[in-house]
């Protein structure tokens, strides 16, 4: 009878019931109790025992594990410091900084505040129980802003299995937010709906610099599962915008990469060098985001910037993202770039215009670099230095220091060429090309200039389609300036074609209307989807003045809700007026569902519709192709240090 009642009651080793469905235990119950019933009294007396034991220990249990996780409150407007509870909140970062939070916490700012000084959060969270910094209320995300003697505005340091989102973060002299270790992997790393800038410092030393930056400290460190999704980083005179990876020190051969990284739907602009960067990371991506006016450095000292990039990456891709703007004060200057020591990169459907320098690069230093590819893209004005367009092209493949290009392919790409200095080559390649050649099939290239490419014999043209006003011209190894039927005789560029130059539409101004469901994951934050593309939208409605271009992002009336006015308020506070947004029932119409884009005239005629996500090349392709290039007139001016716009 006792060893019965014991196994109905039997607790497992994390003190939870092994019986997984309450009315077994409840059957279980009374089976001890009418057991005890029918022994002698000595056993019916134990067997109460050990039940009145198992249920007090079972409701204590049960009591532990459906407790909720506290939630510690910061109101920096608050005039007397309390306990941390909503109606007592901590009023000062300090406060809170005392405080060792445990898995599960959550630590939330009060929206619409200002909290003065740095912040570096104590503790660590659990694998299924994080620790969230995150804000309360409704308005403006709280701000935390840091005074220019502070590293950083932001620091977690060996921590892990954090989130921290929906927040302000200015200030600092050489980080903004800075997320590091010095030993051992840490985990689960979530950055997310944050708006970080103006961090002003001094003189360059290093890369591992900037706005937001998840890297070590020292070669033992390693980061696995990192999400930036929803970041805006702006307005540093030091190097990144948003990095992860890296360290300014040596690591040793073989060192384990960071893994499973991804910055989505994020940008990165007026910054002195690097705008999104994968360094020394693994099955990692950077997908629809958005980098300009990269590369502000006014006098190069410590290298050469580029606006989204990856190197000793493993397995990474670069995909949906857009790249303009972009300058250097040496060499580089350009979009996309697939560094030495890579591995299995690819950059996929980008869109990259007016830059310094080339829309897409592939280098190898010293190292390999394998298996790359480059599908889908769009180049539109690239290399507009004379002194970078003579020497890199749009498209630039360059090997220095014994390093090869291994199994690189590229296909399918769009480039529309019209360089600044006469006679240079829209492709470029003097690549140390080992095993077959670089494969360049079934490419666009739209050119103002005769000169298509300058390549080595290391190159495999074939399927290509040549759009010029005259007669284009191509270098191929020993043989200069020759035409396309030239190299045909020859067996190169087998089942390519010549075609003239399109002329395009011309439109004084359009319109696009975008019916999105603004859909809200369970921490009251846009789920990706709809924050992909209002993103999208929102970097080209900042690129043309609104009487040429004006997008409207319409709503269905359900969306109405504190939870979604503080994720749109959220959206709309870092580039103000960039969307128009309207809540109609318009959405809901058969004509009009949710997921239609449509471009349209100023008198609303209807010139191209479109259905589910749209990325950056697909709508900034389409608008430009109307409207001629961007005029950037209202794209947002560097700010005053301090966090205020």
């Amino acid at each position: 009878m006792p060893m019965i009642c014991a196994k109905c009651c039997a607790v497992d080793a994390r003190g939870q019931f092994t019986n997984y469905d309450t009315q077994v235990v409840e059957n279980r119950r009374m089976a001890c109790f009418f057991s005890g019933f029918r022994t002698r009294t000595p056993g019916f007396a134990l067997a109460v025992c050990f039940l009145s034991v198992c249920l007090r220990h079972g409701a204590a249990v049960h009591a532990q594990a459906a407790a909720p996780s506290p939630t510690f409150h910061i109101d920096c407007s608050a005039p007397a410091n309390g306990d941390g509870s909503v109606q007592h909140p901590w009023n000062s970062l300090a406060a809170a900084e005392s405080h060792d939070f445990t898995p599960g916490d959550t630590v939330a700012l009060a929206r619409g505040t200002v909290c003065a000084g740095s912040f570096a959060p104590k503790g660590s969270g659990a694998q299924d129980r994080i620790i969230r910094l995150t804000a309360y209320g409704s308005g403006a995300r709280p701000k935390i802003v840091a005074p220019s003697a502070a590293r950083q505005a932001l620091l977690l340091f060996n921590r892990q299995y954090w989130q921290i989102d929906s927040l302000d973060i200015a200030g600092g002299n050489t980080y903004g937010v800075f997320v590091t270790g010095d030993k051992g992997t840490l985990h689960h790393l979530y950055l997310k709906n944050l708006y970080v800038h103006d961090v002003l410092g001094g003189p360059l030393k290093h890369k591992d610099n900037g706005l937001v930056i998840v890297g070590p400290s020292g070669p033992a460190a390693v980061f696995d599962d990192v999400l930036i999704d929803g970041v805006d980083a702006a307005h540093t005179n030091q190097w990144s915008g948003i990095l992860v990876g890296g360290g300014p020190f040596a690591f040793p051969e073989g060192a384990p990469l960071n893994r499973n990284v991804r910055i989505l739907n994020s940008t990165a602009h007026d910054v002195y060098g690097d705008g999104i960067i994968l360094f020394r990371d693994a099955d990692s991506t950077i997908r629809t985001s958005a980098a300009w006016q990269t590369g502000m450095q006014p006098t190069q000292d410590i290298g050469t910037p580029n606006a989204i990039w990856t190197w000793t990456c493993a397995r990474c891709t670069v995909e949906d993202n857009e790249a303009f703007v972009t300058d250097s004060p040496g060499v580089d200057g350009g979009a996309y770039d697939i560094d030495w020591d890579n591995t299995g990169n690819t950059v996929l459907r980008n869109y990259a215009h007016d830059t310094q320098g080339y829309c897409i690069a592939v280098f190898a230093a010293g190292y390999v670099t394998a298996n790359s590819e480059v599908r889908g893209n769009l180049c539109i004005d690239n290399a507009l230095s004379p002194r970078l367009a003579a020497l890199q092209g749009a498209v630039y493949v360059h090997t220095w220091n014994g390093g090869v290009v291994r199994g690189l392919r590229m296909e399918q790409n769009t480039i529309q060429w019209n360089p600044r200095v006469p006679g240079a080559a829209a492709i470029v390649s003097d690549a140390q090309i080992d095993g077959p050649p670089a494969v360049f099939s079934q490419n666009l290239v739209e050119s103002d200039s005769a000169p298509i490419y300058r390549v080595n014999k290391q190159w495999a043209a074939s399927r290509n389609i040549y759009a010029t006003s005259g007669e284009p011209v191509f270098t191929f190894g020993d043989q200069h300036d020759v035409t396309l039927s030239d190299l045909q005789s020859a067996g190169s560029e087998t089942g390519s074609s010549l075609q003239p130059s399109a002329v395009s539409p011309h439109e004084a101004a359009l319109q696009i209307d975008a019916a999105i469901d603004p859909t809200l994951d369970s921490d009251g934050l846009l789920l990706p989807a709809p924050r992909a593309q209002l993103v999208v939208l929102r970097s080209l409605a900042g690129q043309y003045d609104a009487h040429r271009l004006q997008i409207t992002v319409h709503f269905p009336p359900a969306s109405q809700n504190d939870a979604v006015a503080n994720a749109l308020q959220d959206l709309e506070s870092v580039y103000p007026g960039a969307l128009h947004f309207e809540r109609d029932a318009r959405t809901a119409a058969a004509a009009f569902p949710d997921g239609t884009i449509r471009l349209e005239s100023a008198d609303g005629q209807r010139l191209e519709e479109w259905h589910g996500f749209q990325n950056a090349a697909t709508l900034g392709g389409a608008v430009r192709k109307r409207l001629g290039p961007p005029d950037y007139s209202h794209m947002q001016k560097p700010v005053a240090h301090g966090g205020q716009q």
